[in-house]
């Protein structure tokens, strides 16, 4: 009965938080089960609170002197008896959705641009401790700090406080037309080809600093 009841727990604790990734539809019941009234169920223990936050957030612990799996990231971290080394000797690390804060050591994942820096006290070092990372529309605004993502081109510069350095510090982004003009200093992107140069107060660098392309 007890192990039923933990097990009901878990089942319904899951269908009551994630509405938006499955209904009870989706969930094979075990017929061997008996229905509780929500009065009869008892609070889950840590290790069981702790497997139902990683399901949600898609996040796990891990030791510090573990590598962090390709495409995931930092968001955190913790401390554990388990792990080696002085506390806090955990990583907390997930799979980024959409969009995500994470931890300025952790590895930015292909594919995600840096919109800003921000500060928190879960991560280690000084503030601002965080970066603010997406995965980038057709047009973005994002910090120069950032890394470009592949078969886009700068068209512009500016500034924000949100970003780290001095102003300038940030740069607008697009995903090329068919025939465009970009910033010298933007990468070309895959089957294009310039066309000519051009100038712009909006791109860095002496005049001309500007370039026309056309895809192939």
């Amino acid at each position: 009965m007890k192990k039923n009841i933990v097990k009901t727990t878990i089942a319904l604790t899951l269908m009551t938080v994630l509405p938006q990734y499955a209904s009870a539809t989706d969930y094979e019941w075990d017929p061997d089960i008996e229905l509780l009234s929500e009065e009869e169920l008892q609070p889950l223990n840590q290790d069981q609170v702790e497997t139902v936050n990683s399901i949600i957030s898609r996040s796990m612990r891990i030791c510090k002197n573990q590598r962090v799996p390709a495409g995931w990231v930092i968001t955190g971290e913790a401390s554990s008896t388990r792990c080696s080394g002085s506390f806090p000797n955990m990583w907390i690390i997930k799979q980024p959705g959409n969009s995500e804060s994470v931890c300025k050591v952790s590895n930015i994942p292909n594919g995600y641009v840096i919109k800003a820096e921000a500060s928190s006290t879960s991560c280690p070092g000084r503030f601002p401790n965080v970066w603010k990372i997406k995965k980038p529309g057709s047009s973005e605004a994002i910090c120069k700090v950032s890394k470009i993502p592949d078969n886009y081109i700068i068209t512009s510069e500016a500034s924000s406080t949100s970003c780290p350095h001095r102003f300038p510090n940030l740069w607008r982004i697009k995903v090329p037309s068919r025939v465009d003009t970009m910033c010298s200093v933007s990468p070309l992107p895959n089957g294009y080809v310039i066309t000519g140069r051009g100038s712009s107060t909006s791109c860095p660098g002496r005049f001309p600093n500007t370039a026309k392309i056309r895809k192939l």
